[in-house]
């Protein structure tokens, strides 16, 4: 059988076969972005298990000393082995199952506290110290991380006082470690009151498969934080800077921060100041030569190092060079523009040079934007205790700094109209492998900017940005884009200059479109975001997962979903000998929707094309007691230059269900091959009743419809699942099911067996089929949608 090529499927509005793609073009990284806010929302408790702590074996790190031994206490009447961490000794030669992190909860903070440091150095050592094992073990929840917060038992976002903002730093850490271990469970619980029994209640409900990222408990009610779109506020009026203020940007001589900065002095006419560690480079040398010399330069600094101690230097050499000249440019370029933009040098951590600028800018700044950062990427267990304080530093001692400041004078108080942190996607929802110290700092700032306006009356806000188009301190772009779209440095001004404006106080985050890295937990990240233009993608993905048992990153998955029978309309559908049963569509979109999660290393572009050796027993898709339990298995394989997912079904009693394999390629077909040499189904008399039957409600046998003359009825995701997101099928249900029953109807056997398909190809399209027509020659079946063949399903047959 010829099939006509597929011509302007790009074109058609039907998404490509399951792409392991973004929500956009992976050559293309800008979007817009929307602006969203965060709130508590309560939320059920999860179904307790009996003795949810029984046997396991957690390391309890950080708090005041008497409240950890008590906690460690109450953890153990709930039956867990608690061991103490101690800082310089890591306990237990066979290691632990968790860790409970205390953090700095039990100390009320108090503006400059650095027992942080010693704190998250304690965390860094006992994180490093389970790292390599925790990242080995695909059991997935085996391990967990709790971090526990005292932000006032709503997250901080509540109304109240917060009373410790640094746990902000450890929920930071938290909702970024997925990314390096992407089996464990990792969760942030947060306490109204740093009472021994209420954090180990705490602890106990969500240490057993957490299932949120960030939960909080305040009076016993349980929340999370959910997230919603909100439009910018109006202009605050007096808040907006005017032409006489001074805007203080720290580290602000580059990337973002001049962006930011040149966009405020056009927008509103005032003065900006930048900040940088080091003096203003002086225009002389390397800093003149045009792009080409410097080029030339750099390859000769590069040409002289003969040691790798030599190399690390001359590389240092040339980042200071590129930067001066980055800084140099950038000044120079807002002078020729008449723009009043001034530097002047500015480490953040450290307190008299902050006292100095303030002084130098006489009555002080009229706003304040904390800018400042480093992200120097590493996998955590590549950091020492020091990296990590480091970068967290410049953001949380470099706040502290900057509000002492302002305090340390009643005129500096009175002129300051906004101080506006700048945070990062990395904090409020997990940054990319290597940033988990990175999105600690920037998670700390928001909480801080609630405490500081809450306990200080000072006008503090917090904007989170997501990685803006070659700009910032991301040091590994092309890996940051695989997370989240990039935002036009031109959009991000633009909407800047409008938080300032409004002057409201709070947090706001910017969210582009949902990249291709999600692991099964980060998944979990996003299921309290309303309002967002990838949901049904996510909702999707979700959907299909069920309950996750293992998880071995770009190789295999495993879990179990249970179906109820009547619960969703596709599960009224469907009987075998005369029980109800899950269709066989059903079990095959939950089969493909395994490859979504096992895909080859760096996450490239590729389109499902080939569903080969399907196998599907009919009897063990029968309800028992109106419940059947799948238990999938996905292993990835490159096999002759394709990337296949071979994928197994099997049910609670261990017997097969289902097996198949995934076959994908760069592209998706434009064409469908000829049929090749297939299994031939038994030709036998046709049936006017099978063992296989359908209600007739979503998968009617239209008249003519196996015959090839007759349409295929249109079936949508709205009718088959009463979920606010459908998922979208792969293959149009409706075809699936007429397939199965024109197999039914030739099979010559007297009890229902295993349904066979040698290989089903698929075109874009294949999501709504609207003809079948078969080929006796090849017997195989072609579906159709406007006269294109989109679908091709050789050798369907039910067999023993």
């Amino acid at each position: 059988m010829t099939s006509t090529a597929l011509r302007g499927s790009a074109d058609r509005d039907w998404p490509a076969l399951r792409p392991h793609l973004s929500a956009f073009d992976p050559e293309a990284f800008v979007r817009p972005v929307g602006r969203f806010v965060w709130e508590p929302v309560e939320a059920p408790r999860p179904a307790p298990a009996p003795t949810p702590l029984a046997g396991r074996r957690l390391l309890l790190v950080g708090g005041v000393r008497d409240l950890a031994d008590a906690v460690g206490a109450a953890l153990e009447r709930r039956g867990a082995r608690v061991v103490t961490h101690t800082p310089g000794s890591l306990p237990g030669a066979d290691g632990w199952d968790g860790i409970v992190d205390l953090n700095v909860v039990g100390r009320t903070y108090e503006l400059g506290d650095t027992s942080w440091r010693r704190a998250l150095a304690g965390t860094t050592e006992a994180v490093r110290g389970a790292y390599a094992r925790w990242a080995a073990e695909h059991r997935y929840g085996h391990h967990v991380y709790v971090a526990v917060t005292h932000l006032g038992g709503l997250g901080g976002h509540g109304d109240g006082p917060v009373p410790q903002p640094l746990s902000g730093i450890w929920a930071g850490l938290a909702k970024c470690l997925p990314r390096e271990l992407p089996a464990a469970g990792l969760v942030v619980v947060d306490v109204d009151r740093a009472e021994p029994e209420v954090i180990a209640e705490a602890v106990a409900q969500e240490y057993v498969r957490p299932e949120d990222f960030e939960v909080c408990y305040r009076a016993g009610r349980r929340h999370v934080l959910a997230g919603r779109p909100a439009p910018t506020p109006p202009p605050g009026g007096a808040t907006a800077p005017r032409p006489g203020d001074t805007v203080l940007v720290t580290g602000g001589a580059r990337g973002v921060g001049f962006a930011a900065a040149r966009a405020f002095a056009e927008t509103f006419g005032c003065r900006v100041v930048v900040t940088g560690r080091g003096e203003r480079p002086r225009p002389e040398g390397e800093l003149l030569l045009g792009d080409e010399e410097f080029a030339r330069w750099r390859r000769g600094r590069l040409a002289t190092a003969r040691t790798p101690a030599a190399l690390a230097g001359v590389r240092r050499e040339v980042r200071r060079a590129e930067d001066d000249r980055a800084v140099h440019r950038n000044l120079a370029g807002a002078a020729a523009d008449g723009l009043r933009v001034d530097y002047l040098r500015c480490d953040c951590t450290d307190p008299d040079q902050v006292e100095r600028v303030f002084a130098a800018l006489g009555g002080g700044p009229t706003h304040i934007v904390h800018n400042a950062g480093i992200d120097e990427p590493a996998r955590f267990d590549r950091k020492s205790a020091d990296d990590v304080v480091r970068t967290v530093d410049v953001k949380v001692a470099g706040f502290a700094n900057l509000v002492t400041a302002v305090l340390a004078r009643p005129e500096r108080r009175a002129r300051l109209r906004l101080l506006s942190n700048v945070g990062s996607l990395a904090g409020r929802m997990g940054g990319m492998v290597g940033q988990v110290d990175y999105a600690a700092g920037n998670e700390a700032l928001a909480r801080l900017g609630f405490w500081a306006r809450d306990d200080l009356g000072l006008p503090v806000q917090t904007l989170c940005w997501p990685t803006w188009e070659r700009l910032g301190v991301i040091a590994n772009y092309a890996a940051a884009v695989r997370y989240v779209s990039t935002l036009d440095p031109a959009e991000g001004a633009r909407l800047w200059a409008a938080e300032l404006a409004s002057g409201h106080t709070g947090e706001a985050v910017f969210l582009g479109r949902i990249g291709a890295v999600l692991s099964p937990g980060q998944l979990r990240g996003f299921g309290t975001l309303t309002g967002h233009p990838d949901l049904p993608r996510l909702h999707a993905l979700d959907h299909y997962l069920g309950s996750v048992e293992r998880y071995e990153i770009f190789r295999t998955l495993r879990t179990s979903l249970s179906l109820e029978a009547r619960r969703h309309p596709v599960l009224s559908e469907f009987r075998v000998g005369g029980d109800l049963a899950v269709p066989v569509s059903v079990v095959l979109e939950h089969a493909v929707a395994a490859g979504d999660w096992v895909v080859p290393e760096g996450w490239p572009l590729l389109h499902l094309r080939e569903l080969r050796s399907l196998r599907v027993r009919l009897p063990r898709l029968r309800f028992t007691d109106d419940v059947l339990t799948l238990h999938r298995e996905a292993r990835g394989v490159r096999r002759d230059g394709d990337w296949c997912v071979d994928v197994s079904v099997r049910d609670d009693t261990g017997e097969d269900v289902a097996s198949l394999t995934l076959v994908y390629g760069e592209q998706p077909l434009d064409g469908l091959p000829d049929a090749g040499p297939s299994i031939r189904a038994p030709r036998a008399g046709r049936r006017h009743g099978g063992h296989l039957a359908w209600e007739g409600v979503l998968f009617p046998d239209a008249p003519g419809l196996l015959d090839g003359e007759g349409p295929v009825p249109a079936v949508y995701p709205a009718d088959l699942w009463t979920v606010p997101f459908p998922p979208f099928p792969t293959i149009d249900p409706a075809a699936v099911e007429a397939l199965v029953r024109a197999a039914d109807q030739h099979s010559p056997r007297a009890t229902p067996g295993t349904l066979t398909a040698h290989r089903l190809t698929a075109t874009p399209g294949a999501q709504r089929v609207e003809h079948l027509g078969h080929d006796d020659e090849s017997d195989s079946w072609t579906g159709t949608r406007d006269d294109v063949p989109v679908l091709l399903a050789e050798g369907v047959a039910i067999s023993d």
